[in-house]
């Protein structure tokens, strides 16, 4: 049995904990176990299945990045170094958690892999968590794998990079979403569109609440729900006054953190991702697990999961009036909802399974273990 130390640098990122949670799941059957080291505790690590004995918490795998921090990173490496006595393998699974899992690797002679789920506009950004020094890579879209090597002017020769589509665990999802939803979100009648996820400029929450202010000039009761929470103070505050100057305060509910969103996921008329840039977005594979016609901007790997026109809707990014007018169309036509979100979940169900995740990232787990020796 082979042992991978598994760093993530985002411990509140719910996604990438239940994609570990998946990992888990199917490690011994793969050959594998896996211990975690996390920046911080959060409420879903037990609940995704990570076992408490093999989880351990280092703080500065988060925030390293700027200065005088980044003078800390040694340390950080030291301190991953020490966690991974006999492991064959370091997991960086995200790109934020690269840097210590390269250095920790140098030190104890063990290959790392970093799975890149990331959507950086520029070179500088890979280039600052040390991309071009990985020598096994995992991307989560093509669209993902390309801008990172054309960021990077092309990978190191013997890079072994590759796609692994994420896939869903249907059936948990379909149990977790018949559980009772959080009092208040459930729309009992009223029509509703919402998104799920961090809401940050990135997901671009702003222009969801722009679109729901024309789409409510045309279907006056429509509700926007913004599942999840604003990691960023002063980003909120702007789309707080935003939702204000459009009147939308009964119009636009935040949920906060929930635990298990997939209650009001199901319970949604329209998913929607207006995001300004997704490698490959979490939110819209549980969505599809859960049958909900989508419509989504065009960006990142977005168009890999989805077929516009046939499993969901895609816009162009950053365009309100495209977003509205998608969105009103498909309120106003039930069957073509019913019809697309059928498609979303076929679509998932045979091109991004469960199997083909794990699969592929114990494959790639192997071939840096078997090239480093």
């Amino acid at each position: 049995m082979r042992r991978a130390v598994v760093a993530l640098a985002h411990p509140a990122h719910a996604g990438m904990l239940r994609a570990l949670g998946l990992l888990e799941n199917a490690a011994a059957a793969h050959g594998w176990t896996l211990d975690y080291v996390l920046a911080a505790p959060d409420p879903l690590v037990a609940a995704v299945g990570l076992p408490a004995e093999r989880v351990a918490y280092l703080s500065g795998l988060r925030g390293w990045r700027g200065w005088p921090a980044r003078l800390r990173l040694p340390l950080v490496a030291l301190g991953l170094a020490r966690r991974a006595r006999g492991a064959d393998l370091f997991y960086s699974a995200t790109l934020s958690s690269f840097p210590p899992c390269l250095l920790a690797g140098r030190l104890r002679r063990i290959p790392q892999v970093v799975h890149v789920y990331s959507s950086y506009a520029d070179g500088a950004s890979y280039r600052k968590h040390l991309l071009g020094h990985a020598r096994s890579l995992i991307a989560p879209s093509a669209d993902s794998l390309a801008l990172a090597r054309r960021a990077l002017g092309d990978f190191r020769p013997g890079t072994r990079a590759r796609v692994v589509y994420n896939g869903m665990d249907v059936a948990r999802l379909a149990r977790e979403a018949a559980a009772p939803a959080a009092p208040g979100l459930v729309p009992n009648g009223v029509p509703t569109i919402g998104m799920v996820g961090n809401l940050d400029e990135r997901k671009n929450p702003a222009l969801l609440v722009e679109a729901l202010a024309a789409v409510r000039a045309v279907l006056p009761d429509v509700r926007a729900l913004l599942v999840g929470a604003f990691p960023d103070a002063a980003y909120a505050a702007r789309v707080d006054r935003r939702i204000a100057a459009l009147g939308l305060r009964d119009a636009v509910t935040v949920s906060g953190f929930l635990p298990n969103p997939f209650p009001v996921v199901h319970a949604l008329d329209v998913l929607v991702h207006p995001a300004r840039r997704d490698p490959f977005p979490l939110a819209l594979l549980e969505g599809m697990a859960l049958g909900r016609p989508i419509v989504a901007a065009a960006v990142g790997g977005i168009p890999e999961m989805l077929v516009d026109g046939e499993s969901g809707v895609l816009v162009p990014p950053d365009d309100a009036a495209a977003l509205a007018g998608a969105l009103v169309e498909l309120l106003r036509d039930p069957a073509r909802r019913a019809r697309l979100g059928a498609a979303a979940y076929q679509r998932l169900v045979t091109r991004f399974t469960l199997e083909g995740f794990t699969d592929g990232v114990f494959a790639a787990f192997d071939e840096a273990v078997t090239a480093y020796g």
